[in-house]
Formats: C-alpha cells, sequence, structure tokens
C-alpha cells in the first residue's frame, strides 16, 4: 500500500476546498442578496439609528431620488461619522435601504 506524502494531502485538501467554495459560491443569488440585505439592516441598526429614525426615509420631501444618490449619502453619513465600514458594507446598508424604503 503507497503511503501519501504530506504534501499530497495538503494538496488534496486544498483542492477539496476550492471544490466546497465553488459549490457554496453556485447558491442562489437570492440568497446572497437577502444576507446582504441583512448585513446592511444590521449595520444600519448599530450606526444609523442614533441619527435617523424612519421618518427621515418615508418622509415626502425626501431629497434622495435614485439609487445613485442613495450610495452617495450613505457614503456621506459614513465619512462624516468616521463609520469603520468597508464598501461591502456601505453597499449591504444601500441595498438594505433600498429594499425597505425606497425600491428604485
Amino acid at each position: 500500500m503507497k503511503t501519501l506524502t504530506s504534501n499530497t494531502v495538503k494538496s488534496l485538501l486544498f483542492i477539496s476546498a476550492i471544490s466546497i467554495s465553488s459549490a457554496s459560491c453556485a447558491n442562489d443569488s437570492d440568497t446572497e442578496t437577502t444576507d446582504q440585505v441583512a448585513d446592511g439592516e444590521q449595520a444600519h441598526k448599530d450606526h444609523c439609528y442614533k441619527c435617523h429614525t424612519d421618518d427621515v426615509y418615508t418622509r415626502e420631501n425626501r431629497f434622495v431620488k435614485s439609487i445613485d444618490a442613495l450610495s452617495k449619502q450613505v457614503v456621506r453619513c459614513k465619512d462624516g461619522n468616521n463609520v469603520p465600514w468597508f464598501d461591502e458594507d456601505t453597499d449591504a446598508v444601500v441595498q438594505f435601504l433600498n429594499k425597505k424604503y425606497y425600491r428604485f
């Protein structure tokens, strides 16, 4: 019986990890979007509700009229308040706000 070297075992484990990762990437984009929206909701709760209530998003005279304007406003708030988000976090908040309030 042939014994596997440690390099062979490492290679097999690496290939297995790639296969598992690839399989998980093949999930529905709906699941990814749902996760992103949920992440955005949590980030919003953690940082945005300190200044904003739902009223700011639902008022009749709101000035955000497009997804691009919404994204820019979220970035302005993030930068102005030194919120430590990565771009993915900012995008998630935009997706959450769009899904819940704006529907662009």
